[in-house]
């Protein structure tokens, strides 16, 4: 298991190695266990990266803290179901939250959108992105559950607010990114960059005039390798990439005085092939509130691995990205898989229309939907899942 740094500082020669340190604390627990002691596990505080949070972003990251200290206590697992929306492919925001109820009756605890790209404009503005942070407020407001953003950024100075230009650009030189990150210099890109964050500040700004909190995923699968097409802020210098967060997290908490943001870092699956450690770019304790991983392959897939790796930090595990729901009770076409037992992420969020289809085709997603969507059906009738909507079995009204 990585043992996580939570400082950008370099290690003086004279420190322990995190191989020495990771065997004394094997060593450590060893010994508990022959003495008849129960080993003690690190607690996660309460304590948000954001100084002087509002009263509803303390009492959601509280919940989390406490569902993920439940889970290390052994005293009660649940896991917040969550379906990430992408208003601008959907005929209205939120269509796959809804979607979900029609299926089950029940509605997922937890709703993510996307402040861009999808309008092929100059600009990000868009009516898609005004009726996506309309569904977000109302589903808080109304006490049907929380909500978080993405931000699928353009490259800054993108001409284009695409798709297409979230990903690194051929043009791109060796310090493009180094310009990126120059505010010392001001530099064009760095203009450009906060011109970027200006507006999801502004959207921010305005949930958090109406009392939402946001659990805010930016700039993730930072450790997405070559062929996978990875985004302009991934691959790049661990350094360069904390730099990048920082920048953002003080533009949007000091510059523009946000209070109601919960700060999400997402790594892609650190298998070897797709993803690749993500350990170097961890921006610390103290910019982070929840650690995340975006999973897309395995069949259907045991993320053991992900979860226990990401224990280390002693924040709320959640489930940023996947494809796949989590409990499955066994039928003639799978085995029983049940993730929610198994591993009580805080959150699972399911990725857009791959609720249905396998992504980024039309083409049925199986797990998910065969034998009459079980694997959904499974899923949302398990008794530990915190569900959303209007027949929630959440007291989400009690956060706002």
């Amino acid at each position: 298991m990585p043992f996580p740094s939570t400082s950008s500082a370099p290690t003086p020669r004279t420190a322990w190695s995190r191989r020495t340190l990771l065997r004394i604390a094997t060593l450590t627990t060893a010994m508990a266990f022959c003495l008849g002691a129960s080993p003690a596990l690190a607690q996660v505080s309460k304590t948000l990266s954001t100084p002087g949070p509002t009263a509803q972003s303390q009492k959601v990251y509280n919940l989390l803290a406490d569902l993920e200290n439940n889970s290390r206590n052994g005293t009660k697992k649940q896991t917040i179901m969550g379906q990430h929306c992408e208003a601008q492919k959907e005929s209205y925001a939120g269509e796959y939250w809804v979607k979900v109820g029609d299926i089950t009756g029940k509605r997922p605890g937890f709703v993510e959108l996307d402040f861009g790209p999808g309008n092929y404009g100059s600009t990000y503005s868009a009516p898609y992105v005004d009726y996506a942070v309309g569904f977000a407020r109302d589903r808080f407001i109304y006490g049907e559950g929380i909500v978080g953003f993405s931000f699928h950024q353009s490259y800054p100075g993108a001409g284009t607010k695409s798709w297409e230009n979230t990903f690194r650009q051929g043009w791109m030189d060796y310090n493009w990114m180094g310009r990126v990150i120059n505010w010392q210099a001001n530099t064009s890109e760095y203009q450009a960059l906060l011109r970027d964050l200006s507006f999801a500040a502004d959207k921010l700004a305005y949930l958090q005039q109406q009392g939402v909190p946001v659990l805010f995923r930016p700039f993730h699968e930072m450790n997405k390798k070559g062929s996978a097409s990875p985004f302009w802020w991934a691959n790049q210098d661990p350094a360069q990439y904390k730099q990048l967060w920082n920048i953002a997290h003080d533009y949007l908490v000091k510059t523009r005085g946000l209070k109601n943001l919960i700060f999400v870092w997402c790594p892609y699956e650190w298998d070897g092939t797709y993803g690749g450690d993500p350990w170097n770019y961890y921006p610390g304790n103290d910019r982070v509130d929840v650690v995340a991983v975006d999973i897309y392959h395995g069949n259907p897939y045991f993320p053991a691995k992900f979860y226990d790796d990401l224990k280390g930090y002693n924040k709320p595990r959640m489930l940023g990205e996947n494809d796949k729901l989590p409990v499955r009770w066994g039928d003639s076409r799978y085995g029983t898989v049940s993730e929610i037992d198994a591993r009580p992420w805080v959150i699972w969020s399911v990725w857009g229309d791959s609720l249905l289809y396998n992504l980024g085709t039309q083409n049925p997603n199986d797990w998910n939907v065969s034998s009459n969507y079980k694997a959904i059906k499974d899923t949302y009738s398990h008794g530990n899942v915190l569900t959303g909507g209007g027949n929630a079995n959440y007291n989400w009204g009690g956060l706002r």
